[in-house]
């Protein structure tokens, strides 16, 4: 483990703990990786763990890179705090469970993405880690008036039976990844265990989206033996389908097309009709 670039801030003594990683970026469509690994870590009152040093992995002058600059606080001319987007993890001890938790948010890196991962990996395996749930969100084209569907990648075969008892399916992708791909493949290599679970998001609403995070929160509960009261999202979820359905009930032209997702949900189709207008879909952000 490269402790020079990991700023360890606690050294707990922890039970085959479970690491769960959310990446913002390309992975957080929704806001449902960091939101699901926010809520986590502030509904448990994780305690602070360590943190990555950003400097090898983050291009803060590169275009659009605007979001990624360290933030500043500047008070009567004096510099009072100056935060770095830093990988920061804490953890949880579980008394309910033979597993305490990791909880890891960063943002997903745009350089030496093999050394990012091997931090992680090698940090994941000196603290004993025995699984890793990697947390994604996605665009696709689902409606919102059903459940939200979440699937998963596995780092190894075996793994599925365990999936479909939580109502999670496999899915069949080719193209572009992410880091969860990375962390699939390196972790397969040290026969560490990974679970990518990923929420689809409707396309067409681009908004943080406490449906699909309630969805995933709700298996993930489960999976980590976790005794959380989940009623605060699953009211900010509905309050969210409220919204939406009275932004879609506004415009025919979208409440025609949310009827032939809900026909064509499931069906393996491609997008029905027409794309949406980018301005419809700004509108239902508003």
């Amino acid at each position: 483990m490269d402790k020079q670039r990991i700023i360890i801030h606690e050294k707990p003594k922890l039970n085959k703990p479970y690491l769960v990683a959310g990446f913002e970026g390309w992975p957080d469509a929704g806001k449902v990786s960091s939101g699901v690994v926010s809520y986590l870590r502030d509904k448990l009152d994780a305690r602070k763990l360590a943190e990555i040093e950003p400097d090898d992995f983050y291009l803060f002058q590169s275009p659009g890179a605007e979001v990624k600059r360290p933030v500043t606080n500047i008070q009567d001319g004096l510099v009072v705090a100056l935060s770095l987007p830093a990988t920061r993890l804490w953890f949880y001890k579980n008394q309910r469970s033979g597993h305490d938790l990791i909880i890891l948010l960063g943002r997903e890196p745009e350089l030496r993405w093999n050394d990012y991962v091997n931090l992680i990996l090698d940090f994941a395996q000196n603290s004993g880690v025995a699984r890793i749930y990697a947390i994604g969100g996605t665009y696709d084209v689902v409606p919102h008036t059903l459940a939200p569907m979440v699937a998963v990648v596995l780092s190894a075969p075996g793994l599925e039976p365990e999936m479909k008892d939580y109502g999670i399916q496999t899915i069949n992708y080719r193209g572009q990844s992410s880091i969860h791909t990375l962390f699939l493949v390196s972790a397969s290599k040290r026969n560490l265990e990974v679970v990518s679970l990923w929420g689809y998001v409707p396309h067409y609403v681009q908004v943080p989206n406490t449906k699909v995070c309630y969805g995933i929160l709700d298996k993930l509960a489960k999976m980590l033996e976790l005794t959380l009261d989940l009623e605060d999202i699953r009211r900010g979820s509905q309050h969210l389908d409220e919204m939406v359905d009275k932004a879609v009930a506004q415009k025919p032209e979208l409440s025609d097309y949310v009827r032939r997702l809900e026909l064509e949900y499931g069906k393996g189709k491609d997008e029905p009709g027409e794309p949406l207008k980018e301005d419809i879909i700004r509108e239902i952000e508003d």
